[in-house]
């Protein structure tokens, strides 16, 4: 009965749904971590929409995408790590230091004041990372996606924790910290059912709230829903401040204008950053220079800040997407070592405090290896194989160093590793015999273009 109605709560904070009083804390470390809580109806609601795919006979979600999406929320949680408490360090500072009116924390008043501010300064902090060239490295990532559906929300730029909440610090003057990482919290956690092609239009609420319908323009290429509905909780500052559009009939196209054809975490991370840095040597002058630093992404030369709508190419209903075609042998293989690198992310965090540093270092590296390495397979590199067929063995040196750590009282823990040794054992054997012949198919390959 517990589990159910945690359950039901954190299914409730995804849209906000809670009595503020009960969510009103004097120290931050009274704060609970909203993001676990919600975690199990985040499973849930990903669950219910293949359910729902196979319901209306709509294809299921690419692997490929998907597995990508995982692997870029894996790697922005791993860089979470060493920043942890960074986004309220400098908030806090200022609230103590130099306040102007404190709030008081236990006011309803100041939770919902709070909800407001932290939404108004989200929508600025959103429209500026699409508006700055510089900043669009913060959010590019996340566009980068061609698909919609509820496992794009875990694709970040992984440098999005360690400087976006820099935006909020106006409210520090003001809000008490605590109630500033409530909202900090929630307001993210409500955008996660925005990414849903499932949810139609809602009526009377679209008038004032963000939904999947407004935010679905938000993720077009299409040129009419470029910079467009930057709202997180409230559409009503995408109306008040002119970058509203409706979704209307047209098909939309997801993704970035010029998508990044590849499923490798290092470059969808820093594709906009190779592209100013080209740009910067391209362009005479040192204003020019720094406007292709400063000034919007489609800014060139002789162009306003934001460049012409018209030299951004218009999609086609067809577009056809970046999808490169696994064998079924392949698929299978990503699908396990998938699970096993969320599995083995999911135990490292739970055993954080547990473990050593050095040891939350390796296994941080030996995971963010693995994204790359399956990012590779995605995209049929032969880079995919050899990275494969080095990664597998080393996973039994970190076996090692966490059973050093650990006794055999962990049940769970040990279960996994007696299963993650077969795994890779087995993928060790399998590569050093398709290596040679998966080298071999991609040279035919090459060689018929």
């Amino acid at each position: 009965m517990d589990l159910a109605k945690d359950f039901l709560k954190g299914l409730g904070y995804m849209f906000y749904i809670m009595d503020p009083k009960e969510h009103l804390y004097e120290n931050v470390k009274d704060v609970p971590d909203y993001y676990k809580e919600v975690t199990p109806a985040f499973i849930f609601v990903i669950i219910l929409e293949q359910v729902l795919h196979l319901i209306r006979g709509k294809k299921l979600m690419r692997l490929n995408d998907s597995v990508t999406n995982i692997s870029q929320g894996i790697l922005v949680e791993l860089f979470k790590i060493p920043l942890y408490g960074l986004e309220l360090l400098f908030y806090t500072w200022i609230y103590n230091n130099c306040p102007i009116y404190s709030l008081p924390w236990n006011s309803v008043w100041t939770w919902i004041l709070c909800l407001i501010g932290t939404d108004f300064c989200f929508y600025w902090m959103h429209r500026a990372t699409h508006q700055i060239s510089i900043l669009w490295l913060f959010h590019e990532p996340h566009h980068s996606s061609e698909e919609y559906n509820l496992t794009v929300p875990l694709r970040l730029s992984v440098f999005t924790s360690s400087a976006l909440w820099l935006t909020y610090f106006p409210m520090a003057f003001f809000i008490p910290p605590s109630i500033f990482l409530v909202h900090y919290q929630l307001n993210i956690i409500f955008q996660y059912w925005l990414h849903s092609e499932y949810i139609p239009h809602l009526g009377i609420l679209e008038y004032i709230f963000v939904t999947p319908s407004h935010h679905r323009v938000h993720h077009g290429r299409n040129r009419r829903c470029i910079d467009k509905n930057f709202g997180s909780f409230f559409i009503l500052w995408d109306h008040l401040f002119g970058t509203f559009e409706p979704e209307g009939d047209q098909k939309i196209v997801f993704g970035v204008t010029k998508p990044l054809q590849t499923f490798n975490p290092i470059t969808i991370q820093t594709n906009h950053l190779q592209t100013i840095w080209k740009r910067i040597w391209t362009v005479d002058g040192f204003l020019n220079k720094l406007s292709v630093i400063f000034k919007g992404p489609g800014w060139s030369p002789g162009k306003p800040w934001l460049g012409y709508l018209e030299d951004i190419p218009e999609p086609k209903d067809d577009e056809k997407k970046y999808n490169p075609q696994l064998p079924g042998w392949l698929e299978l293989y990503v699908l396990f070592h998938t699970s096993a690198m969320v599995i083995g992310y999911l135990q490292m965090i739970l055993f954080l405090s547990k473990i050593p540093p050095w040891l939350t270092f390796v296994s941080s590296l030996y995971l963010i290896l693995t994204t790359v390495s399956i990012g590779c397979l995605l995209d049929l590199s032969s880079w995919g194989p050899i990275m494969e067929f080095l990664r597998c063995p080393l996973y039994f040196f970190l076996d090692i160093a966490i059973r050093k750590e650990f006794s055999s009282d962990y049940i769970f823990l040990y279960s996994s590793m007696y299963a993650f040794r077969s795994l890779f054992f087995i993928s060790f054997v399998l590569w050093m015999f398709a290596i040679p012949n998966f080298t071999k198919k991609k040279l035919i390959k090459s060689h018929s273009h």
